[in-house]
């Protein structure tokens, strides 16, 4: 492997601001390697000129927009290593899909619903109040509402044509958050957008930098129930929110190459994460090439 990297990190401008991928890209440049911005709604490409492609070692990608996913799938045809894969953030970025794969898998849960707005108030128990609903697609808990029952949702209105309602799950306060990197798995509790009181908190932050998040001990069934999610998904940075109850975790969603507050030295252990990436790429691409050459000679 070359002693400095060429790494593309290609992200949406609004993570920008956000704790990842910018702890990512410092870090790197601290360690001598060359971190190229690829803002995927800055700039058009012809099909037929990959020099951007030539320009990098390895992608690091952060953001769900069409284009994003467009410029992944065209690198991962190219032969090129992104983190995560197109389809592993695909298959968090529906969160419709995402639950069912979650609930097919038996991994516990709050029961969840999803459909036209205007259908669901037929559909939901009232037992399963008080419900969050959520759009279909979004993040950074954009578009939560709290509904407390059926007349509430039906007088409700929304811009997305199907939204997912899910039972609310009481907490302290605070949310169980698993980050993952690679193998490696941490627990932290962070304070939750909705408080025990059913309220939305004034106080969280989206920006990764929530002083309040706390290191807690990484128990067998979280260490399971993070790898679960990871291999369901194949997410190689990920995140998973969770609510502890008196039955154990039960798993809110998964999402894609969190912000990893609380988890000490973050950036230096994603950096670590991307560099050991890149070298078994190099070993392989070395031993395919030793691996042609001695059957030429054969």
């Amino acid at each position: 492997m070359a002693t400095h990297l060429r790494i593309g990190v290609l992200v949406e401008p609004r993570y920008l601001i956000q704790a990842q991928p910018a702890g990512l890209c410092s870090a790197l440049r601290e360690r001598g390697h060359c971190v190229t911005l690829i803002d995927p709604q800055a700039i058009a490409f012809a099909m037929d000129d990959e020099d951007w492609l030539n320009e990098v070692d390895l992608i690091v990608a952060r953001g769900r927009s069409l284009l994003l996913f467009g410029m992944l799938a065209w690198a991962e045809a190219r032969g090129m290593r992104t983190i995560n894969r197109r389809t592993a953030i695909a298959a968090v970025h529906n969160k419709a899909e995402m639950s069912i794969a979650l609930a097919t898998a038996e991994v516990p849960t709050p029961r969840t619903f999803f459909g036209p707005l205007q259908h669901l108030a037929s559909r939901v128990p009232r037992a399963s109040y008080p419900l969050i609903l959520k759009p279909t697609f979004g993040d950074n808990c954009q578009g939560l509402r709290l509904v407390h029952n059926p007349d509430e949702l039906t007088m409700l209105e929304s811009p997305d044509l199907v939204v997912l309602a899910q039972h609310f799950v009481p907490n302290d306060g605070y949310d169980l958050k698993l980050y993952g990197i690679g193998d490696e798995i941490w627990a932290v509790r962070k304070l939750s957008p909705f408080s025990g009181s059913e309220k939305m908190s004034s106080v969280s932050r989206l920006d990764g930098h929530d002083s309040r998040a706390e290191l807690l001990p990484l128990t067998p069934a979280l260490r399971e129930l993070g790898r679960r999610c990871r291999e369901l998904f194949g997410l190689e940075l990920y995140g998973v929110d969770c609510i502890q109850t008196s039955a154990g975790p039960v798993v809110i969603e998964v999402n894609e190459f969190p912000n990893y507050t609380g988890v000490p030295d973050a950036d230096q252990r994603l950096t670590d994460y991307v560099q050991q990436c890149a070298h078994k790429r190099s070993m392989n691409h070395e031993n395919w090439f030793d691996h042609g050459a001695a059957s030429a000679h054969s």
